[in-house]
């Protein structure tokens, strides 16, 4: 984690008992690559990891994954804790295989944004999404 490099502060790791290491990597590196400056947490985050990140770091965003689809569960109250910390301006994105079992797309996208993410990527199949609206979404402004 480097406070001193150019770009926008991501903040990035793999919330909830996940241990998948290698997407939250080459995430990192791929950030890194598009002129952003990653915060890599790692493996086994709650919410409050990246909110205390956050604080430490002064990112602009947070990206959130989960590929064992824990997500669901351990992402539920994000979007308040984030608030009640002062920290509502911050972009939060979400992706990876969110859920357990087999749901459309639209429904898991509505359980996240519910749950306070601005950006859903389930199963995604790259990552150059994510970096196009991370660009956009920052560079209108939604963060500061």
């Amino acid at each position: 984690m480097s406070r001193d490099a150019p770009g926008p502060g991501v903040v990035l790791g793999v919330v909830g008992h996940d241990i998948h290491v290698v997407a939250n990597r080459i995430l990192a590196i791929g950030l890194a690559e598009n002129g952003f400056r990653p915060f890599n947490l790692g493996t086994n985050r709650e919410p409050g990891d990246f909110a205390d990140a956050v604080e430490e770091t002064g990112a602009r965003a947070v990206l959130m994954s989960s590929l064992n689809g824990e997500g669901e569960k351990a992402c539920e109250h994000t979007g308040p804790l984030f608030a009640e910390r002062g920290l509502g301006h911050v972009l939060l994105y979400i992706g990876g295989n969110l859920v357990v079992g087999d749901r459309p797309a639209q429904e898991v996208e509505r359980v996240f944004t519910s749950y306070g993410f601005h950006r859903v990527f389930h199963r995604p199949t790259g990552f150059h999404d994510v970096f196009r609206a991370l660009r956009q979404d920052l560079s209108d402004g939604h963060a500061p």
